[in-house]
């Protein structure tokens, strides 16, 4: 079944993969699934078998909407605060929920940031406390490794069989693109200098140190991916040249620190490690296009021969996707 041009990996991905529908996801199994309960409370540093309440989309006077909240009578207060790839909440974001916190009669209270980041370079952009309230960071993996903990532990049926389908679910919010994805995130090179004292070129990167990078997407309209892609194509002196499988995903604030002479950068970089080039089955010119327009286009159009060049190939990809309602 197509929904918005894509296939649901389970039942909670017709309610879309943003970060409202993955936390209200894990929430309906929160509520619906004890030994899931077990987990996360384990987890909170709570009693595993306290009572939980689970709410989604709460409004306070705070006027922000929480995107998950957990309240267990006077032991524990938690709110997660979520975002799609890898970025991490603000501090603003997370003190739109301090007075909420600050008047709970909980004995344990926290915000929990959720994102695809790792904890340990999420904690170099949280702070560990606000107002005396502890951050905490859980990946979506850490939401996925709990589900799964507690499929192995339940003997329900029903409970299972959420389980398996929140867990799918959560695959869709991992650092990488689904592997079996059969397109690639296409961008152009150029052959100047990164740096002026240097000869490394942006070309080099990718043919000799077979290496990309790119700004996380998500923080503004750039249109970078907010989760890396599985391929890779390159368009460069005129020809669509390569696709490459993203062996490895890297995440840094300095390029400069992963090599001297890339730039110098102060914000979040995917930095990937590319597997050998696929080349097209002949030539493939670029014909009319934007110079330095970002496509997604599916690997055989860009190998197989069948696009005249590579605006042809972006224009069958078109097609495809208003032929399967996108």
């Amino acid at each position: 079944m197509l929904i918005r041009n894509t296939t649901p990996a389970s039942c909670f991905g017709l309610a879309g993969c943003d970060e409202n529908a993955g936390t209200a996801a894990f929430g309906w199994c929160l509520d619906q699934v004890p030994a899931l309960r077990r987990e996360v409370l384990k987890a909170l540093t709570c009693d595993p078998e306290a009572e939980l309440v689970v709410a989604s989309q709460v409004f306070a006077e705070d006027r922000g909407f929480t995107d998950l909240e957990l309240t267990s009578g006077t032991a524990l207060h938690a709110i997660f605060e979520a975002k799609l790839g890898w970025r991490v909440p603000t501090v603003e974001q997370l003190e739109r929920y301090l007075p909420r916190l600050l008047a709970s009669p909980a004995q344990i209270k926290v915000l929990v940031s959720v994102s695809a980041a790792d904890a340990v370079w999420a904690m170099r952009h949280l702070p560990p406390a606000l107002s005396g309230v502890p951050v905490v960071h859980w990946s979506w993996s850490d939401l996925q490794a709990m589900a799964r903990r507690a499929h192995d532990a339940t003997r329900s049926p029903v409970d299972r069989v959420w389980l398996t389908q929140l867990i799918h679910h959560l695959q869709e919010y991992g650092m990488t693109s689904n592997v079996f994805d059969s397109r690639a995130y296409v961008v152009s090179l150029n052959r100047s200098r990164i740096q002026p004292s240097d000869p490394l070129t942006w070309i080099d990167v990718v043919v000799e140190q077979g290496k990309y990078f790119h700004p996380v997407g998500g923080s503004d309209r750039s249109g970078w991916p907010v989760i890396p892609p599985s391929y890779i194509g390159f368009r460069y002196l005129a020809e669509f040249r390569s696709v490459h499988f993203i062996e490895r995903v890297d995440v840094t604030d300095h390029l400069q620190d992963v090599d001297p002479r890339w730039p110098e950068t102060n914000a979040p970089n995917f930095v990937y490690t590319l597997g050998p080039p696929m080349k097209p089955a002949r030539p493939m010119p670029l014909g009319a296009i934007h110079p330095s327009m970002r496509n997604w286009v599916a690997l055989d159009l860009l190998l197989s021969g069948k696009a005249s060049n590579y605006k042809d190939a972006i224009d069958r990809m078109r097609e495809r996707v208003q032929q399967q309602g996108g």
